[in-house]
């Protein structure tokens, strides 16, 4: 009686205030951890420079950067659940704060890579809390507030992007770090103070049957870990989650690498490392929706072919225009990713385990990371930047081919 009872309760009854002030909160969370990813390319060379570090140094920093941030996600998503977005939040702010003001300790490797891991798993605590915020306060709009805060966690490293590129040097870059990392923790903070989830059975106003039934997925079994694991069509899920995602990281951590390795000017290796990250959070919302309409699978394949396909051309090209074009095409149709995956988990083992089957299938990023900053770093030092590149097409278009299979299979839920 307590749940349908709160269930009828209004946004407004429940914060005291509209529910798309959570949306807002979440999505500024989500935007001010996206340095520890999109930013990383501008700060990674200054610092390589001011500490002498080698690139496959800054490649394994970048790697348990992203290995940690992704391995947060399935502990959080089972804390949440019982504690709420709150005082999780309020500690992945600190944490993400004090892992970028690490990387201002000079000739202490050992003390950055330490406290780089503490922040960067405080930032996956932000992201696993901000990109539930969708499906918990609008059930009826979960693809677009989903999509919104997803975006967030590559645009939000746009402004910081143009200041390190602009400002950034081997003298001044700890004062810019450190100032990030009070912005960023101070804000997560105060953002997750007002982060909260409903009730369980709530539902907006205005909702309907016929809104019931148009989210409804077609299984008939609502798929828990133990046996979605069990499943051959997760584990080609998370195949194809790895190539796409190191794929993709390899190219966020190392484009300005690459842009200064062929000659172009500075202001090509910043316009296409801010412009990745504008592309990338808006593919997510435009895919995303085009996903509702012709498929999910159908959509990742396309995605998927169109990510690999410049990304080749990304690794020959000798052309500014060409080069800028091809990354922010690339990003564009990579990031959507990132709000497929989670959709798909949805549809093909139910939504009532998704936070768990999902956190699971998100893992598959920590291989992607270990790929795209350190393994990508060796195969550059041996084989150049053309020749890993064009490898990342590939992983790419095979990522998209193995979706093949779930696709034309009997669907799992008559088996």
């Amino acid at each position: 009686m307590i749940i349908s009872f709160m269930s009828h309760k209004t946004d407004k009854d429940i914060l005291g205030f509209n529910r798309w002030i959570v949306l807002i909160a979440a999505f500024l969370a989500m935007g001010l951890i996206s340095p520890y990813e999109y930013a990383w390319s501008s700060i990674s060379p200054i610092i390589a420079e001011a500490n002498g570090w080698s690139l496959n140094q800054m490649g394994f920093i970048f790697t348990l950067f992203v290995v940690f941030q992704s391995g947060a996600s399935f502990p959080t998503g089972l804390i949440r659940d019982r504690f709420g977005p709150r005082l999780l939040s309020l500690l992945g702010g600190a944490l993400t704060g004090l892992g970028v003001y690490s990387l201002t300790f000079n000739h202490l490797p050992s003390l950055t890579l330490l406290f780089g891991i503490i922040g960067s798993f405080g930032a996956g605590i932000i992201y696993s809390n901000t990109i539930n915020i969708g499906n918990k306060w609008f059930p009826d709009k979960r693809g677009l507030t989903t999509g919104l805060i997803s975006g967030a966690f590559s645009w939000g490293s746009i402004p910081f992007v143009f200041w390190i590129r602009s400002y950034a040097t081997v003298d001044n870059y700890q004062t810019i770090l450190t100032l990030m990392a009070l912005i960023m923790g101070s804000v997560i903070m105060i953002c997750g103070y007002i982060m909260k989830d409903p009730p369980t059975g709530w539902r907006p106003k205005n909702w309907s049957k016929d809104t019931e039934k148009k989210i409804n997925r077609p299984s008939i079994h609502q798929y828990k870990l133990k046996e979605t694991i069990k499943t051959w069509q997760f584990w080609f899920l998370y195949a194809s989650f790895f190539l796409i995602s190191g794929a993709g990281l390899m190219t966020i951590a190392k484009i300005v690498e690459f842009s200064e390795h062929i000659g172009f000017l500075s202001i090509v290796g910043t316009v296409a490392a801010s412009g990745l990250a504008l592309t990338n959070g808006t593919g997510r919302i435009v895919i995303g929706k085009i996903s509702d309409i012709i498929g999910r699978e159908k959509t990742m394949i396309i995605s998927n072919f169109l990510t690999g396909s410049f990304l080749i051309i990304i690794s020959q090209t000798n052309n500014a225009i060409l080069f800028v074009g091809s990354v922010m095409i690339a990003l564009f149709f990579w990031g959507p990713s990132y709000a497929l995956f989670p959709s798909i988990v949805g549809d093909y083992f139910g939504e009532k385990n998704a936070a768990g089957n999902y956190g699971l299938l998100y893992s598959a990023k920590m291989l992607g990371g270990l790929y795209g900053g350190y393994v990508a770093a060796v195969l550059m030092e041996g084989y150049g930047y053309r020749f890993t590149f064009s490898l990342a097409g590939v992983m790419a278009i095979l990522a998209g081919l193995i979706i093949f299979l779930p696709k034309y299979k009997p669907p799992i839920w008559n088996g």
